[in-house]
């Protein structure tokens, strides 16, 4: 009876409910991929046709993250080899749980930086800066307090640490979130005031022009009473853009307890895609006991968001329960057994979002395929791999 008053009830459901996840893989298919064109000749450049080629996707042109921590990532012990070797089975871009956070970052930067070489060498390159201004004493270096008098003093010492931060991982990072937090977290802007937080924005990109530059809050796409908190962040997005700080990117951390329906998930994306900027899901998790509920709200969001045009971007806030701010958030237990919601991210990550496809050419010597965006590798019997980019054109000669 209860399956049938479940069927009865989706029957009932309006059109628009029932087909989000269809109209979802639609936008999928049509923003996440394009035509990459091989064409083989021989070595007079003559086209070949019949020719047996693979078409290997070796990295994923949309950012699959998740937060690390430095002292795991550069340990000596079999967890965290097994740690580094998760990451990057598992990701292509990765933030600092807490080693780039301002106090975290003045005990230790060494570490930090150990950690970003490490990565790099190891070839992830798409690294986020987490974070420049957490403005509560809460997470502030202890003497920023004794200032709280000399407003002066304190903004020259919180403009010293940006420059200190960026001047030292200036090129090396991808973006950094150089405000986090401001709607919980405002001890600093009520002694300097709201427009100094553009400030805090043009010293960062003073000292890293490169690194794209993001405003980072939670509650924003788990909101589902708290609106205010929604509403001053779009509000201070817009009053960053009109004092003139250089805002690039908008971060929505993610960290759920409850599901929250994809529909509404949408429009909040889509309220927040009217500010043309990227948008990142920077610090995902789901914390609940109920296994098949994560993996299935994993599974929700992760098609919502792979979906949304504004979207470039998504990463986890961690991933071992060993090393997790809420362990059963994890996708990996503590004996690095897979849970529910890791099988979804390896299931759409690696395989429904992936591209390795073999077809033959044509008359032409040419082969083209509907690939997701992304790095490739050209495989043809004969000859040497060769490297592409979805989409584009390659050629590859037969020797």
């Amino acid at each position: 009876m209860t399956r049938l008053l479940a069927a009865l009830f989706v029957l009932l459901l309006p059109a628009s409910a029932q087909s989000w996840r269809e109209q979802a893989n639609a936008r999928i298919d049509k923003i996440r991929k394009g035509d990459l064109s091989v064409q083989v000749v021989d070595n007079r450049g003559r086209p070949v046709p019949n020719a047996r080629v693979r078409v290997r996707m070796t990295r994923h042109a949309f950012g699959w993250g998740t937060a690390i921590a430095a002292q795991q990532l550069l340990a000596a012990t079999p967890d965290a080899e097994k740690y580094r070797q998760a990451f990057l089975d598992n990701f292509n871009m990765a933030v600092f749980e807490n080693d780039l956070k301002w106090p975290q970052w003045e005990q230790n930067r060494q570490r930090a930086l150990d950690g970003i070489q490490w990565m790099r060498d190891h070839g992830i390159t798409r690294i986020r800066g987490h974070n420049l201004v957490c403005p509560s004493w809460r997470w502030l270096p202890k003497d920023l307090r004794t200032l709280q008098d000399h407003p002066a003093a304190l903004r020259a010492r919180v403009l010293s640490h940006i420059k200190d931060t960026a001047s030292a991982t200036r090129g090396l990072l991808e973006d950094w979130d150089v405000l986090n937090e401001p709607y919980t977290n405002h001890d600093l802007i009520d002694i300097l005031g709201a427009v100094e937080m553009a400030a805090w924005f043009k010293q960062a990109k003073e000292f890293d022009p490169s690194a794209r530059l993001f405003l980072n809050d939670f509650g924003i796409l788990s909101a589902r009473r708290d609106l205010a908190h929604v509403d001053n962040f779009f509000e201070t997005l817009e009053f960053l853009a009109a004092h003139g700080a250089p805002i690039e990117g908008i971060g929505m951390q993610g960290h759920f307890s409850t599901p929250v329906p994809p529909e509404k998930m949408l429009e909040t994306l889509d309220r927040f895609a009217k500010l043309n900027k990227p948008i990142r899901i920077t610090e995902f998790d789901f914390n609940t006991p109920d296994e098949q509920l994560q993996a299935e709200f994993t599974r929700d969001l992760l098609t919502v968001c792979f979906s949304h045009p504004r979207v470039d971007a998504f990463l986890m806030w961690g991933f071992w329960e060993g090393r997790h701010w809420k362990p059963r958030g994890a996708m990996l237990r503590r004996d690095w057994s897979p849970k529910p919601n890791y099988e979804v991210w390896r299931g759409l990550v690696h395989k429904q979002w992936w591209t390795d496809t073999t077809g033959v050419t044509s008359k032409d010597g040419t082969l083209t395929v509907r690939a997701f965006r992304g790095d490739y590798s050209i495989e043809v019997p004969g000859a040497p791999p060769v490297k592409a980019v979805a989409p584009g054109n390659v050629r590859v000669t037969l020797p």
